[in-house]
């Protein structure tokens, strides 16, 4: 994925809006070409990358594992995937953008204030008995 390609990657800045158009719009199906296709055949979760996605994203395995199983079977589509994935990621980055938003200049400053460091090494030579 590349920063230069603006709809290659979700960024923290990426507004609710955006994060669904780039899902919807350029994140790669492992479906079939329709869906009457994909209920006989099943989906591919290895190349889909809402699936791939929701791998780092969803937290309940459990979830998942149903997820996997139905799309493969053919009995999610695509956009189940995507919607999903759309609701976990916007999530994520409104709550990033809102614990950012309350970051004032004086908590920089104190953050990157100078500080005395005081490791204490031990000593090359041991004392051996």
């Amino acid at each position: 994925m590349s920063a230069s390609v603006p709809t290659s990657s979700i960024f923290l800045s990426d507004s609710a809006k955006t994060i669904k158009d780039k899902i919807n719009k350029h994140a790669f199906s492992g479906g079939k070409d329709n869906a009457e296709e994909h209920r006989r055949l099943g989906g591919d979760t290895k190349v889909d990358v809402s699936y791939q996605y929701l791998t780092f994203f969803l937290e309940d395995d459990e979830a998942l594992a149903k997820i996997k199983k139905d799309y493969e079977s053919g009995e999610l589509l695509t956009g189940f995937l995507k919607k999903e994935l759309i609701g976990i990621l916007q999530k994520i980055v409104k709550d990033i953008q809102d614990r950012k938003a309350k970051i004032t200049d004086e908590m920089v400053q104190e953050y990157m204030k100078p500080r005395p460091l005081n490791f204490k090494f031990m000593s090359t030579q041991t004392k051996t008995k």
